[in-house]
């Protein structure tokens, strides 16, 4: 266990990114909403069924505070995301890049558990600290509109510490889903990164020559479609009112194969690693 925690802040000091996106977005977004609540009379909207110049984000629905709950959930959704593609594209072309996987191959770690951390960091770490980019900014919202709200307002729109609470589980369970439908990406990302110093290029190019030889040759758009289907998954998960129902409407047989794709993927990705 102390070696599996020692490995993983290794990666977040190896990968700042990680941390820093979020702390970088939660301050701005202490800023806005500053801003907006401090000037809510001169601001004309009404953040339980409006949006901002007639924009809705993709959830429609929120446990807290309306649009403005919906908007942080997707803007945390989001950091997330883009933080998985940025670590899991750089996770291990980072030390074949600098040469330090020899130096690592040296230690008591073998590549099965350096790969499986680096999979624990991009599909659990990652989410874990962009829900706390939206605790922060739920935080800011009811701390704020406490101090400028009259209280039938407050409770109007679901400005409360329960409500916070809702809001972060509503937020875990879909990073939950999330993760599960990135498994298979974050293996092939990892995989590629290994023969490639472009892995994330590579991979849409590939995608994009699968999608229009099969249309060529078969004259369908089924296998393409189904390419879109699982590749946009995690998106459709984050912007669903039901994550989970969007997960299992894939099909049990589609996740069956995924996930035993992602376990021989996740096999050569250490096979790689390991220079055999």
């Amino acid at each position: 266990m102390k070696q599996s925690y020692t490995l993983i802040k290794t990666e977040l000091l190896e990968h700042k990114i990680i941390v820093r996106l979020p702390v970088f977005l939660a301050l701005f977004s202490m800023l806005v909403v500053v801003m907006i609540l401090t000037n809510i009379n001169n601001f004309s909207f009404n953040i339980q069924t409006n949006g901002f110049d007639g924009w809705q984000p993709p959830i429609t629905t929120s446990s807290f505070a309306g649009i403005v709950g919906s908007a942080s959930f997707f803007v945390a959704g989001i950091v997330s995301l883009l933080s998985f593609f940025t670590y899991s594209a750089r996770a291990l072309a980072k030390e074949r890049k600098e040469g330090s996987l020899a130096f690592w191959h040296s230690m008591p770690v073998s590549d099965s558990k350096a790969i499986a951390i680096k999979l624990l960091v991009a599909l659990v770490v990652i989410p874990l600290f962009s829900s706390l980019l939206l605790l922060f900014i739920d935080a800011t919202v009811w701390i704020v509109a406490m101090w400028v709200m009259p209280a039938d307002m407050l409770a109007e729109n679901a400005l409360s510490l329960v409500a916070i609470g809702l809001h972060w589980g509503q937020f875990i369970a879909t990073m939950a889903a999330m993760s599960l439908a990135l498994l298979p990406v974050a293996c092939i990302i990892f995989c590629t990164s290994q023969l490639t110093d472009h892995p994330l290029l590579v991979l849409f190019v590939v995608i994009t020559l699968v999608k229009l030889i099969s249309s060529m040759l078969f004259n369908s758009m089924v296998i393409g479609a189904w390419i879109n289907k699982v590749s946009n998954l995690a998106f459709n998960i984050l912007t669903s009112e039901h994550p989970w129902q969007t997960l299992a409407n894939v099909g049990t047989i589609t996740l069956l194969g995924l996930l035993i794709l992602s376990i021989g993927i996740f096999k050569a990705s250490v096979h790689l690693r390991s220079g055999d």
